[in-house]
């Protein structure tokens, strides 16, 4: 398989990834319903994948890095889809919340792995594109599992809306079989590791951790990240709750109008922040930082007069704007990290992205606005998270300073 085959397989499996993690928020009014749940409970289930897939991500990481990146790919694939497939047979809150906790640690093995291959593939130029790629799976996968989770819970119910989204995970994992995985050091036997213990696993576990503490470029790619994570991916969860609520929509109606407009700006924003990155890079080594605060300054600042709108003509233009805007980040920001980390240990910094962003982005978001949502309403609850998105968006702008020097510094190292 050719990377650019790999590329496409892992793109699909991304696009997966995003359908089977948000193809509950669809599912959010019904489960209310059938299940007896608060609006709180309902963003737990949320924070509940996050919180898993940021606890799973740096392990995953490691083992991506001392072993084969194709085998945590493969794990993590036949690991959500077992336990998306599980969670439509579940007959209470907590077991559906163990449910989606596992899934987002299926999610993470794989997004981690992922990203460093495809980072291999492309070492270099058109990498941020390579990114983008990836990435369309986030909007695309975002919006279908939306658009899918609203029109078969209409038709068969949210049980078999979960079982569906479930199988073609099991043929993605046996295709990752034949992912091209270079080799970058020799992979450790099982044995060797019971053989190390804990203190030589510490000793791969440290130097990435390190390199993160000490690349400035890292700490406010990392710190953004945790804010545009809060404010992005809890738009997603909450807006088909937000759209039946406030503008009187059926769950399947509402995600029908998300997937229809969503699909496209989803896929634009992402394929055109990597493209907007690859070519400002010819003229500035600061290109991928300008682009992704670019798009969540002008993305986020449409979603704020987005959740003030409740005429239908104004809300779609509006929201594809934005969500056009707030898609353009996913490539460059991946790309940047790969760009200052050494290849040897880019899983494992990887990893240790998703885990600090999910953690302390939108594992709180999730539950946060629920509980501002049984307080204040929903419509007022929601405006924190484009807010939180615009500060991302500064945030990064620290990394023009310091981006150009992690580069150079990093060329003796590869």
């Amino acid at each position: 398989m050719t990377p650019y085959l790999g590329l496409g397989l892992l793109a699909v499996a991304n696009l997966l990834s995003y359908i089977v993690r948000n193809v509950i928020f669809a599912l959010f009014e019904p489960l209310k319903h059938d299940l007896h749940l608060a609006d709180a409970q309902l963003g737990l289930l949320a924070s509940a994948y996050v919180f898993a897939f940021s606890l799973a991500a740096l392990p995953a990481g490691v083992i991506g890095d001392l072993r084969s990146r194709r085998g945590v790919v493969i794990a993590g694939v036949l690991l959500w889809s077992t336990f998306t497939l599980a969670s439509g047979f579940v007959t209470s809150f907590g077991w559906l919340l163990l449910c989606r906790a596992l899934v987002g640690a299926g999610a993470a093995a794989f997004g981690a792995a992922a990203q460093s291959l495809v980072a291999d593939y492309f070492p270099s130029r058109g990498r941020a594109m390579a990114m983008g790629i990836l990435a369309a799976g986030i909007a695309l996968g975002g919006v279908v599992g939306i658009w899918l989770g609203g029109h078969l819970e209409l038709n068969y119910g949210w049980r078999m809306a979960l079982v569906a989204v479930s199988v073609p995970g099991f043929a993605i994992a046996a295709l990752s079989s034949r992912l091209p995985d270079p080799l970058r050091q020799p992979p450790v036997r099982l044995r060797t590791w019971l053989a190390m213990g804990l203190t030589t696993i510490r000793d791969y576990l440290v130097p990435p951790l390190l390199t993160v503490i000490r690349t400035p470029t890292l700490l406010y790619v990392f710190a953004a990240g945790a804010l545009i994570s809060f404010g992005t991916n809890g738009l997603v969860g909450w807006a088909p709750t937000f759209m039946a609520r406030e503008l009187g929509l059926s769950v399947a109606k509402g995600a029908q109008l998300l997937g229809t407009y969503g699909l496209g700006a989803g896929i634009a924003g992402a394929l055109c922040g990597g493209f907007v990155a690859d070519w400002l890079r010819r003229y500035t080594p600061t290109a991928r930082v300008i682009t992704i605060s670019v798009g969540l300054l002008i993305g986020g600042s449409l979603a704020i007069w987005l959740l003030t709108v409740r005429d239908l003509e104004v809300f779609v233009p509006v929201f594809t704007a934005s969500f056009f805007f707030l898609s353009w980040f996913n490539g460059p920001i991946s790309a940047t990290i790969f760009d200052v980390v050494p290849a040897r240990i880019s899983t494992t910094v990887a990893g240790a992205y998703l885990l600090f962003i999910h953690l302390v982005g939108d594992s709180i978001a999730f539950p946060l606005v629920g509980t501002l949502s049984d307080r204040f309403g929903l419509h007022r609850a929601v405006l924190l998270l484009p807010i939180v998105a615009i500060l991302g968006g500064i945030v990064v702008l620290g990394a023009l300073r310091t981006v150009q020097a992690d580069m150079r510094r990093l060329q003796p190292a590869t």
